[in-house]
C-alpha cells in the first residue's frame, strides 16, 4: 500500500488562485505559490526569505507548463525582483525554501543543478535555462538531493504540473496507442488527464475541428516541438489533455471519440477498460 501523505496549504490572501504557502507534514522547507502580480505582497510573508530553489513558469491558455526557468536563492523572494524587470515570460513563480541547516549552499547549488537536468529531461515544455550551471553534484550529497526533489515533485505535481518523463516512467501495460489512418500515436490515462507520448505521429495533413487545437498544432511546429521527418510528423515533447477524445482528436483530426479510438496493448479500448461494468 503507498504511503500516506500529509500537506498544509495556507491560503494567504483568502482567494484559490492567490499566494499559497504548502507543508508536508514533518518537512523542513515550505512552498511557496506566487502569482506575479502578487510579488509585492509576498514579500511581507514571514520567512519567505530564506535560501532555496524556485520555478519561473509561464501557463499557457490551458493552465498548463509552456517554459519554465528554474534557479537558486539565499535571500529568499528577492531573487525574484531581478527576474522581474529582466524576464518577461513568466506568470507565476514557486520557491521551494528551506532553513539553513537543510539547504546549504552546495545543497542550494547541487538542487538546482538536478532539477534543472530533470526538467530537461521531461521533454513537457521548454526550458528556459540556456546554461547549466557548472557545479557537480557529490555523491555522498546526491541521496538527499533526490529526496528532496522527490518531495519537489510531489508538491508540484498537487498543483497540477507534471515534472517526470511520462514516457520512461511507463511499462508497456500502462501504455495505449491509435493507428488509425496510418498514424501511429501513444498515450497514458490517469483517470482523469490523458497524455499523448513524446514521439507520436501526428496527422497535419487532416485540421481539427475544433480550431483551439488546430492552433496548437501551428505553435508546437513554430516551437520545433512537432517536427517533420520526410511525409510525416511527429511530437517531440509530451502533451496533456482533459479527455481522450481531446487528445484524439488532435492526434488523428477531425472530431473523434477517444475513448474507442486508444487501445491497450491486448486492443481492449478505454471505454471497455474504465467504463464497462
Amino acid at each position: 500500500m503507498a504511503q500516506s501523505k500529509k500537506l498544509e496549504v495556507i491560503y494567504l490572501n483568502g482567494q484559490p488562485d492567490g499566494i499559497r504557502s504548502i507543508r508536508r507534514h514533518l518537512s523542513t522547507m515550505t512552498t511557496y505559490v506566487i502569482p506575479r502580480p502578487l510579488l509585492s505582497e509576498a514579500k511581507k510573508i514571514t520567512g519567505i526569505n530564506r535560501p532555496g530553489i524556485y520555478y519561473l513558469i509561464n501557463e499557457n491558455d490551458e493552465n498548463k507548463i509552456a517554459q519554465i526557468y528554474i534557479g537558486q536563492t539565499r535571500n529568499g523572494v528577492t531573487r525574484l525582483d531581478d527576474h522581474n524587470r529582466s524576464k518577461d515570460f513568466w506568470n507565476k513563480a514557486i520557491m521551494f525554501l528551506a532553513d539553513n541547516k537543510t539547504f546549504s549552499l552546495d545543497m542550494i547549488s547541487g538542487l538546482e543543478e538536478y532539477a534543472i537536468i530533470k526538467a530537461h529531461e521531461s521533454n513537457r515544455y521548454k526550458v528556459e535555462n540556456f546554461v547549466k550551471p557548472q557545479y557537480e553534484i557529490d555523491e555522498y550529497d546526491l541521496p538527499s538531493i533526490e529526496e528532496v526533489y522527490e518531495e519537489i515533485q510531489f508538491i508540484m505535481a498537487t498543483q497540477g504540473y507534471k515534472m517526470d518523463n511520462a514516457k520512461e516512467s511507463l511499462n508497456e501495460s500502462e501504455i495505449f496507442h491509435t493507428t488509425r489512418l496510418g498514424i501511429t500515436a501513444y498515450g497514458v490515462y490517469n483517470g482523469d488527464k490523458f497524455q499523448v507520448l513524446e514521439g507520436s505521429e501526428i496527422n497535419m495533413q487532416k485540421d481539427v475541428n475544433l480550431e483551439k487545437y488546430n492552433k496548437q498544432r501551428r505553435v508546437l511546429v513554430e516551437k520545433g516541438d512537432i517536427v517533420q521527418e520526410v511525409d510525416k510528423y511527429f511530437l517531440k515533447v509530451t502533451l496533456e489533455f482533459n479527455t481522450p477524445s481531446g487528445a484524439s482528436d488532435f492526434v488523428l483530426g477531425g472530431s473523434t471519440n477517444g475513448w474507442t479510438e486508444w487501445k491497450n496493448k491486448d486492443g481492449k479500448t478505454l471505454d471497455k477498460i474504465y467504463r464497462t461494468k
